[in-house]
């Protein structure tokens, strides 16, 4: 079964501390100042911990404004310190070893972090991407392939390329290629969002209780007042995702899915809370399940009907689709890769990964989660969408990029976009493929790197290299 991954963000919020349990007899160690640094590939997050008696501790986050982190619960027993931040839905577990505290963060996934008294001095400028360097990170990744660009505003621009389209096959992937951008997908429907906004058929605040109680009667109260802002900034409450056993009654392929969309919405509002409203963030492919539900519902026609006349239409991106690209057997576009059953079968005994071709039984998530992450198109008319939002064009007015760019609620996560040391970003996989984007109004940069190798926890780090680096090229 393939689930769109959920982005890793650090987010920067108000102070707040609550003490916890344990106090070691070593806890004095740990009092003071410590510093590290987290490496996400795309970016080298600074920050800084702040142990006090009780015990309690602060994190701040150096290079997003060096906003306090709130860190509800500290333990410090037998020489490990824990600390527990559901404000960014992550925790951190180090043991203290000859003044180093050692340790994993884990936040959706799980990165190594060391604080140390020093303090962690700025990254050093990446270096410009080239396409030997992009080869060489592809090689390094294990990865079949690699693609990365980048323009500026000015005109100036990098597309490079390089791998295979599908093991055990001799296509070369070109720079024309489709590339299946998973949970990118999400800023697509947002932009969507606005736009309907902006013709006066939906508003921000229609709640999923007006729109959806028709034929959800059953949803919870909890969720009756849950709005478009909530639902698009991952704020609505909802779970992550359904269970697994629910998610294979959908259909893969689906060419109307919106009665499968008001089933899986219904599963998603009728179960509890993963927390409150607006308060709680929740990254949420669900919520833009309903959200997707909600415009169908309102406008009478499906998602992917609406996002192709609102949003690739009016671009001028005639390359974007819905699933895996490319046609059955004929390898004319990249193919995605990931672990699994069918690795054998594919031919590929021992490989880490196996190509899964369009055509097959599994290529992509289920139709159902279009609005979530269901979309793939050439790096070409992608950057039409991405500098329709850096250089806030006349495609949404000034006050609905405002609105789109903005946290509703606190934190890094806008609409569809997560805010990253004054840059917007995103990334997205199906577990076949894994992409990333980076939005720079301030230095009029666009940028994009991909692969079809879905294994995010490997991919996210080269790929976000590869980010970074054909973002400085352009530079």
């Amino acid at each position: 079964m393939i689930i769109t991954r959920r982005p890793l963000l650090l987010g920067a919020a108000a102070a707040g501390l609550m003490a916890a349990n344990a106090y070691a007899q070593s806890a004095s160690d740990f009092m003071g100042e410590w510093h590290g640094a987290l490496d996400l590939g795309s970016q080298r997050l600074r920050l800084r911990l702040v142990v006090a008696e009780g015990p309690t501790a602060t994190l701040y986050s150096v290079d997003q404004g060096n906003g306090a982190i709130p860190v509800q619960s500290t333990a410090i027993s037998n020489g490990e310190l824990t600390l527990t931040i559901p404000v960014i839905s992550a925790s951190y577990r180090g043991r203290l070893d000859n003044g180093r505290i050692e340790g994993q963060f884990t936040q959706g996934g799980t990165l190594p972090l060391v604080f140390t008294r020093e303090e962690v001095g700025a990254a050093a400028g990446p270096e410009a991407l080239t396409q030997q360097s992009l080869a060489a990170m592809r090689a390094e990744a294990g990865a079949p392939a690699f693609a990365a660009a980048a323009r500026n505003r000015d005109g100036r621009a990098i597309n490079y390329a390089d791998g295979l389209r599908a093991l055990g096959r001799p296509e070369q992937v070109t720079t024309s290629d489709l590339w299946h951008i998973g949970s990118i997908t999400k800023s697509m429907t947002a932009t969507l969002v606005a736009r309907c906004v902006e013709a006066g058929e939906i508003s921000w605040d229609d709640t999923i209780g007006s729109v959806m109680g028709g034929v959800i009667p059953d949803m919870r109260a909890q969720y009756r007042d849950v709005t478009f802002r909530h639902l698009l900034s991952h704020r609505a409450g909802l779970v992550s995702n359904l269970e697994w056993s629910e998610i294979l009654s959908f259909q893969r392929e689906n060419p109307d899915p919106r009665q499968e969309r008001i089933q899986y919405a219904r599963l998603g509002l009728t179960r509890d809370p993963a927390g409150p409203k607006g308060e709680h963030f929740e990254y949420s492919n669900t919520g833009y399940v309903i959200a997707g539900a909600m415009l169908e519902q309102k406008l009478g026609a499906s998602w992917e009907t609406l996002i192709r006349q609102r949003v690739f239409d009016p671009l001028g991106m005639a390359s974007a689709g819905f699933g895996a690209p490319g046609t059955p057997g004929a390898y004319d576009q990249p193919v995605g890769h990931g672990p699994g059953i069918l690795a054998v079968a594919a031919g590929n005994r021992g490989s880490e990964v196996a190509p899964y071709p369009p055509g097959g039984a599994i290529t992509d998530n289920v139709a159902a989660l279009g609005p979530a992450g269901r979309v793939h198109t050439s790096f070409t008319d992608l950057f039409k969408f991405l500098d329709a939002h850096r250089d806030r064009t006349s495609f949404l007015r000034r006050e609905t990029w405002d609105t789109l760019h903005t946290p509703p609620f606190g934190g890094p996560y806008a609409m569809g976009l997560a805010q990253r040391s004054g840059a917007l970003w995103h990334n997205g996989s199906n577990t076949l493929w894994y992409a990333e984007v980076l939005i720079d109004p301030a230095r009029g940069i666009s940028a994009i790197a991909a692969t079809n190798d879905g294994r995010p926890e490997i991919m996210g780090r080269p790929v976000g290299a590869a980010l970074v680096g054909a973002a400085q090229a352009v530079a």
